[in-house]
């Protein structure tokens, strides 16, 4: 595992509780559901819609864990064969790149929000309605509408975005490492 500090290491536990969380969550609705449909013969509404959402949001975060890790997928099959300063260099612009680009996707998530984010969640907006009424919290109806799931976009773009700026001011700031071939 990478040693983190200083932002990079409050970015990476923020990654890494929310992906965590949202397995955790997708994993124990799948988990309950599946035993509810098999022995009861029925399972929740829900549990077939939101898992799908709480996945989404853990892979985003966890793309940005990956990330700051240095340990997301990379082909490196002609890279490996230039010097480590040159590696480094490359490995700093595909930073920038990835930043814009995740700069991208948070925005093009921001206008499907604002598009399409009124929409109801068709599998959970009937027990959200239930629970905001029967709670007294009208603020809960929130997830029942597309908006806070689709929300997704934005909040991976903008880990992403961070995590590839964070590693771009880390390879700037610290010297290229040799790999073992290099001469």
């Amino acid at each position: 595992m990478v040693s983190l500090r200083g932002p990079n290491a409050v970015l990476s536990r923020i990654c890494a509780f929310g992906a965590g969380l949202s397995m955790a969550a997708l994993f124990g609705i799948i988990f309950v559901n599946s035993v509810r449909r098999y022995t009861i013969g029925k399972s929740f509404e829900w549990g077939e819609e939101m898992p799908i959402y709480l996945g989404i949001y853990g892979m985003m975060m966890g793309a940005a864990y990956a990330y700051l890790q240095d340990r997301h997928i990379r082909f490196t099959i002609l890279v490996d064969f230039v010097p480590a300063a040159i590696r480094h260099r490359i490995f700093a612009v595909v930073d920038l790149l990835v930043a814009a680009s995740s700069a991208l996707l948070a925005w093009s998530g921001y206008l499907f929000v604002t598009k399409r984010g009124g929409l109801e969640a068709p599998g959970l907006i009937g027990r959200v309605r239930t629970l905001a009424e029967t709670t007294g919290q009208p603020w809960i109806e929130v997830f029942g509408h597309m908006a806070f799931w689709q929300a997704s976009m934005i909040v991976g773009g903008v880990l992403l975005m961070l995590a590839a700026l964070s590693k771009f001011a880390d390879r700037v700031s610290a010297p290229p490492t040799r790999a073992a071939g290099d001469v």
